[in-house]
């Protein structure tokens, strides 16, 4: 089994696609009350947020953050918009929040974040805004994104509000290009059937893929992500090629459109039944960080 996981692991190096961190302003104070500060922009590229971390300069030692996708520029105060957040997360602040939350070209973000609880948020301060930064290499303008409430309180559902002026709320947003890879199977999951995927990455276009099934999902770390998928026999002998008869279609071009479609051949044998398999994907590009462009979150399903 040794062997085999470490066979696995060569297999799967280099599997995470690298991730940036959007320059924000210098600290310049903390705002420490029972309201919540942050930043919007509009993209000008696909992109998703893979992690998130608020700077705790009070030491407090919990952090909550909110990503919200408004449909429009957030309102001047005191107009209000109400936009339910994509993604609420609390933890230590010591850490950084694991999320998958994708953006596309022209969509707005908006994200709150301070350190504290119920009774209390400590906002980290920087610069007052707009205040230029860059995303993937394209300028961006980071502005004033403000609730007068706390996010603790209510998961992030809040009363959204923007300013011309004032100091830009502090929360490191991680991001790695591309708005995301997803998997869909279909089928009975029976022995002697076939389970049908469909490869989707509308941001890669054209780029080469590689497809992956393991009897758990893992997951396995590579360098600050993972891949959802388990180091074991299946896996290897998955990604090996040496089975084209069940692993069709596992190695490939997306299409036009950033879509490709494989199929994994289940044996006609009963002794399989009960088995969990996690399928999931990743392309390749060779001037990405690692030579890889996405990573698919995995699909799952058992033979009946």
């Amino acid at each position: 089994m040794k062997t085999t996981m470490s066979i696995a692991m060569l297999l799967l190096a280099g599997l995470a696609s690298a991730q940036s961190l959007i320059p924000i302003p210098a600290y310049t104070m903390t705002y420490s009350y029972t309201r919540t500060r942050g930043y919007f922009f509009q993209t000008p590229v696909d992109f998703t947020i893979v992690q998130l971390k608020v700077p705790d300069e009070q030491n407090h030692g919990t952090q909550h953050v909110a990503v919200f996708k408004p449909t429009a520029r957030p309102p001047a105060y005191t107009a209000t918009a109400y936009t339910p957040p994509l993604f609420y997360g609390t933890g230590p602040s010591a850490s950084k929040l694991t999320c998958n939350i994708p953006f596309k070209k022209g969509d707005w973000v908006g994200i709150l974040g301070g350190c504290g609880d119920t009774t209390v948020m400590h906002n980290s301060y920087g610069a007052s805004g707009p205040w230029t930064s860059n995303l993937l290499g394209s300028n961006i303008s980071l502005e004033r994104f403000i609730t007068q409430t706390n996010i603790a309180s209510n998961k992030g559902i809040q009363a959204l509000y923007s300013s011309s002026t004032g100091s830009v709320g502090r929360i490191e947003v991680y991001v790695r290009a591309g708005s995301g890879a997803t998997l869909i199977g279909s089928g009975s999951g029976s022995p002697g059937t076939s389970i049908d995927f469909n490869l989707k990455s509308p941001s890669d276009a054209g780029l080469p893929y590689q497809l992956g099934s393991s009897l758990g999902s893992g997951p396995i770390k590579i360098d600050t992500r993972q891949i959802d998928l388990s180091p074991d026999d299946l896996l290897v002998l998955s990604v090996s090629g040496l089975v084209p008869s069940i692993f069709r279609g596992y190695t490939g071009l997306l299409d036009s459109t950033g879509e490709a479609t494989a199929r994994l051949n289940i044996p006609n044998n009963t002794a399989l039944k009960g088995t969990r398999i996690y399928t999931a994907f990743l392309t390749l590009l060779p001037k990405a960080p690692s030579g890889v462009a996405s990573i698919s979150s995995s699909f799952l399903f058992s033979i009946l």
